[in-house]
C-alpha cells in the first residue's frame, strides 16, 4: 500500500534527524476567510552547518510528529495559537464526520459554554446552535471525543511543548478555541460582509 503525504513527510524528517539534522525553528501559516487555504508548516532545518527552509502542507501525521514524537514550538505565540486552533478544528471535523456537522457543533458549543476558564463568553454570544439531544450513546461519545481533544491538546502543550501548567496555557487553548468558533460560525466573516 502506498504511503500517504503525511507518512512521507514524517519519514523524511525522521531520516533527517537520524542523520544529525536539527529543526532550528518552525512557523505555521494559514489563510482564513473567503479565500482560506490549507495550512503550511515551514521548518528551518540545519545539517552539516547548512540551513534550508522546507515547506510542508499540513497533515495530521506531520502535526502528530511535531507535537508528540519530536515536539517543536512554533516561532511566535500567534502561530502557536493558529496551530492549536487548526488541531482543534481538525478534531471537530472528525466529530462532524462521525456524528453529523450540526450535532457535533452543538455539542462543541455546549462544552465550551461550560468551560468558563477560556473566557469565550463574548464569542459564544455570536454563535447560534440548537441544544443537542443529550440522551443516547451518540451524545456521550461525541462529547467525550471533543472533551478529550481539548484536554488532550492542553496536556500536550504542557507536557510536550513545555508551556507552563497555568494561565498562559489556558489562554493559548482559549484563543485556539476562539479561532475554531470564529471559523465554524463565520463570526469575523459575517462582520466583514454585513457590518452593523
Amino acid at each position: 500500500m502506498p504511503k500517504n503525504r503525511g507518512q512521507i513527510q514524517v519519514e523524511f524528517l525522521k531520516g533527517f534527524l537520524a542523520a544529525g539534522g536539527v529543526i532550528v525553528k518552525a512557523n505555521f501559516s494559514i489563510e482564513r476567510g473567503l479565500t482560506s487555504k490549507d495550512p503550511i508548516i515551514h521548518l528551518t532545518l540545519r545539517q552539516n552547518g547548512s540551513l534550508s527552509l522546507q515547506e510542508f502542507p499540513w497533515t495530521p501525521e506531520l502535526e502528530s510528529f511535531l507535537l508528540i514524537d519530536r515536539p517543536v514550538r512554533m516561532e511566535t505565540e500567534e502561530e502557536e495559537i493558529e496551530r492549536l486552533g487548526n488541531v482543534l478544528s481538525n478534531n471537530l471535523k472528525t466529530a462532524e464526520d462521525a456524528f453529523g456537522k450540526d450535532y457535533a457543533q452543538a455539542v462543541f458549543v455546549e462544552l465550551i459554554h461550560e468551560q468558563k476558564q477560556y473566557g469565550l463568553e463574548q464569542v459564544l454570544r455570536k454563535v447560534a446552535t440548537h441544544s443537542p439531544h443529550m440522551s443516547g450513546p451518540e451524545y456521550t461519545r461525541c462529547r467525550d471525543l471533543l472533551s478529550n481533544a481539548i484536554v488532550g491538546l492542553q496536556n500536550t502543550a504542557v507536557l510536550s511543548l513545555k508551556y507552563p501548567n497555568g494561565p498562559e496555557t489556558i489562554k493559548l487553548i482559549g484563543q485556539a478555541l476562539g479561532i475554531v468558533l470564529d471559523d465554524r460560525f463565520h463570526i469575523t466573516l459575517r462582520k466583514q460582509l454585513f457590518p452593523e
